[in-house]
């Protein structure tokens, strides 16, 4: 059965630190967004990585580790909502709501700062979100693949039924994938603690 080779295969991978570099190379399809009055601008495109699935399937087992360590030992921030289990909009809503109305019962004024990171994926630093998963108390096996699988990413633009050339990717996670969600929350944790 298939699932017995794969399972030997990724635990060979994650506890000798391997990485099969065909499956870190991918193509990027770019669709055209819908009602989008001019074509001419990045933004009226929409990039769409396809991946390998064997990658995609180790992704999913490590973020599904990542996630079990971090809610077992409580690793990021409590105030972290979206992508995080139990800190879902709506009990963030919730938690602003209760905020709100003791601080006015108290006499208090409230104010809320809501932070909107646009590109955070495509633009984060790979040894800044490793350090972090590190500071966290992220197992070395699960920083040191992360690291390892943001290094050496190659891509291929295609539109229009044109392929680009290999393009080398040395920077961001990648949205939308099984991980990225999880190392977004640590990507972006230390600010959360800024408040404190």
């Amino acid at each position: 059965m298939i699932t017995d080779r794969l399972y030997h295969i990724y635990v060979a991978m994650l506890e000798n630190d391997l990485q099969y570099r065909p499956w870190k190379t991918f193509v990027t399809v770019v669709l055209r967004k819908p009602g989008k009055p001019r074509y001419d601008l990045p933004k009226a495109y929409r990039p769409i990585a396809l991946l390998n699935t064997m990658w995609k399937v180790l992704m999913a087992i490590i973020a599904d580790h990542i996630t079990y360590a971090s809610e077992k030992h409580q690793l990021l921030p409590a105030n972290h909502f979206g992508g995080h289990l139990g800190h879902t909009m709506t009990d963030a809503m919730h938690l602003l709501t209760h905020k709100i109305k003791v601080a006015w019962r108290a006499g208090k004024v409230t104010l809320v700062l809501f932070l909107d990171i646009e590109g955070t994926f495509p633009n984060a630093d790979p040894s800044r979100l490793v350090n972090n998963l590190r500071k966290r108390g992220i197992p070395c096996k699960y920083t040191n693949f992360v690291n390892n699988m943001l290094q050496e990413r190659i891509t291929a633009l295609k539109f229009d039924g044109y392929t680009s050339e290999p393009i080398k990717i040395d920077n961001g996670i990648g949205q939308g994938d099984p991980l990225s969600m999880v190392l977004y929350q640590f990507y972006n944790a230390d600010l959360l603690d800024i408040p404190k």
